[in-house]
């Protein structure tokens, strides 16, 4: 596993890098950046499967580090540090799909602890397509060689965009559809409403979510697959899989 810490503080770089390298039974190539500027370059010959970065850094900070290397596809698994506990911090984490924040002084076991999960992620991929595709018949499946251009416009927008506000008025500009057409054009090719396909797409990627990343917080995951509520996101999964997401996680657990 390859991982990069990046701190515009040397001796905060230097001890996470000291215990990374103490965690026993886990391969980790690791290395240290002690700004965004210096990570940036060092992802051009250095692909990381997690980077653990400060927030508050000079020129490029945590949140711009992430976005950048997101938008780059060079990697998806974040750990923010930040010496705030503050709500804001934890929701602008969520919404870069990070894998948790962590507070200063880093507690070593929980970070630990999130370097070993996801050591397993990789052996645990097959299982968790396993476990997912006992739902199938819970959702639409989409045929998108027989599908109809329109739709498979409508569709790659709420694929690319679920974990966001998606409004029809949104939609109806970037198809260029009138909102009665979108509406009618799914109920009629998928037997489902908009906003059901909506859901549906939101409940299938907190169902992975759940299972490859145990200890997220269920309210992370409502925030991160779209919902401003969990109490909304609650409700939606037990009626779609009679079951609370709590529990779905237990009896899908690797472990």
């Amino acid at each position: 596993m390859n991982i990069l810490v990046v701190d515009d503080e040397q001796i905060i770089v230097l001890g996470i890098l000291k215990r990374l390298k103490q965690i026993s039974n886990v391969s980790i190539n690791c290395v240290g950046a002690y700004s965004g500027e210096e990570a940036l370059q060092i992802m051009e010959n250095f692909t990381p499967n997690l980077i653990i970065t400060d927030l508050k850094m000079p020129n490029i900070s945590g949140f711009d580090l992430i976005a950048q290397v997101k938008g780059k596809q060079i990697c998806d698994k974040f750990i923010v540090l930040t010496a705030h506990e503050e709500f804001e911090f934890a929701r602008q984490a969520v919404k870069y799909q990070v894998v948790d924040y962590l507070l200063k002084p880093v507690d070593w076991s929980i970070l630990e602890k999130y370097v070993r999960e996801m050591d397993l992620v990789p052996l645990a991929l097959a299982k968790v397509e396993e476990v997912l595709g006992k739902y199938d018949d819970l959702f639409i499946k989409p045929n998108y060689e027989k599908m109809v251009p329109a739709l498979k416009k409508i569709i790659h927008y709420i694929d690319a965009k679920f974990n966001c506000d998606i409004s029809l008025t949104q939609l109806s500009i970037y198809t260029g559809m009138s909102e009665n057409s979108i509406c009618n054009l799914v109920k009629k090719e998928l037997g489902i409403t908009f906003l059901d396909y909506v859901y549906q797409m939101r409940l299938k990627k907190a169902m992975k979510i759940l299972i490859e990343e145990p200890s997220k917080k269920v309210k992370d995951i409502a925030i991160q697959v779209g919902y401003h509520s969990d109490r909304q996101f609650f409700r939606l999964f037990k009626n779609k899989l009679n079951m609370t997401p709590e529990h779905f996680r237990k009896i899908n657990s690797f472990n």
